[in-house]
């Protein structure tokens, strides 16, 4: 399961991924497919719109650090394949963490890049993604979005592109995504009541 997948429901996710990303296909020709009402279908990307764009936590947890000075260094075919300014590019905000993304000579697809504690994390939907060869290689999306940002490209609604950082007062949590609160006086005052007053 993507952090698409989990957020969105399967009606949602079955008409996202069939007329957002990756797939362009017009609603009406969705609906015919699935015999559905265009308004259902309508309706159902509405809501997985409004809960992509409330889920910017999602895609920050979901995000593992990437190199993005090794792939510029060694002129990856993902650093290559970037195209920020290319006028076919198109970089849509979901969230303060994630993009919808599409570059001339592909589909469009699911970005999230943060700035974390020690350098940059990402998340994207795409097959470069999935299958790279390295754990902190980025997709051609994702270096496409950290040169956006370098660059201050402009995303479709007319806003610089920016990068957030990651949102440090998120609960952490366990590898088995169990939530694990602070200690009592984990948030830098004493125990108790102040000693001046004891």
């Amino acid at each position: 399961m993507t952090v698409i997948e989990d957020l969105l429901s399967p009606a949602q996710y079955e008409a996202w991924s069939a007329c957002r990303a990756p797939g362009e296909m017009p609603v009406r020709m969705f609906a015919r497919k699935t015999e559905r009402a265009p308004g259902t279908v309508g309706n159902h990307l509405s809501r997985a719109e409004n809960k992509l764009a409330a889920a910017a936590d999602a895609f920050a947890d979901a995000a593992q650090p990437v190199n993005f000075v090794r792939e510029r260094d060694t002129d990856s075919t993902s650093w290559e394949r970037a195209a920020p300014l290319a006028p076919a590019t198109e970089i849509r905000k979901l969230n303060r963490h994630a993009w919808l993304l599409r570059l001339p000579d592909g589909q469009a697809h699911v970005s999230a890049l943060v700035k974390g504690a020690d350098g940059y994390e990402g998340w994207c939907d795409c097959h470069g993604w999935e299958y790279r060869n390295d754990a902190k290689s980025p997709c051609a999306h994702l270096c496409t979005l950290r040169q956006g940002a370098f660059i201050e490209v402009e995303t479709a609604e007319g806003e610089r592109l920016q990068v957030a950082e990651a949102d440090v007062n998120r609960e952490p949590a366990t590898d088995g995504g169990q939530i694990v609160q602070p200690p009592a006086g984990g948030d830098g005052r004493e125990f108790g009541r102040p000693e001046g007053q004891l």
